[in-house]
């Protein structure tokens, strides 16, 4: 049961991002059974994205002109990120950097969004010569997050009792 208080995360990048068919509007995506991915939701959902504004059977909404799609990133807690603003501006506060643009110039899912999100140093992997966009998303999909590996060696260190004095 989702807890009342609870806000809008994003989605975790997952390895098939680049190879799943494209991006789907989250309700279709739901209506076929299936949990919308981070493309789904930063390509329909947010302002800039590939598909913002477009309903699923239906006509485009108010979606911006291709001149204001990329005119500029919003800020943290801005109407621009939706529901997602408090997650961002918190990942920014902890993560001491502020998020790069979701999209890219093509309305897509940015790799250093995606970067950004997991916590990764920039350029980590959007940095690497010759990868394209899609074997940086596989890549970054099948990577770790440092802060939850981090998190689970506590867990499985405080568990295992290391460095006690036991047998």
């Amino acid at each position: 049961m989702e807890c009342p208080e609870a806000k809008p995360l994003l989605k975790t990048p997952t390895a098939q991002l680049a190879t799943n068919g494209g991006s789907q509007h989250p309700d279709k995506r739901r209506a076929g059974g299936h949990g919308p991915t981070l493309a789904d939701e930063v390509e329909h959902l947010l302002p800039g994205g590939a598909h913002y504004g477009a309903l699923p059977n239906a006509e485009r909404l108010d979606a911006p002109s291709p001149e204001q799609k990329h005119s500029r990133t919003p800020n943290a807690g801005e109407d621009a990120w939706g529901p997602y603003a408090p997650a961002i501006s918190r990942w920014e506060r902890i993560s001491g950097r502020a998020a790069p643009p979701a999209t890219n110039e093509r309305g897509r899912l940015a790799t250093a969004f995606v970067e950004w999100m997991m916590g990764l140093a920039p350029g980590w992997v959007t940095a690497v010569p010759g990868l394209t966009r899609a074997a940086q998303l596989k890549a970054l999909g099948n990577g770790v997050v440092p802060a939850q590996a981090s998190g689970a060696l506590r867990i499985l260190l405080d568990r295992a009792n290391v460095g006690s004095a036991g047998p």
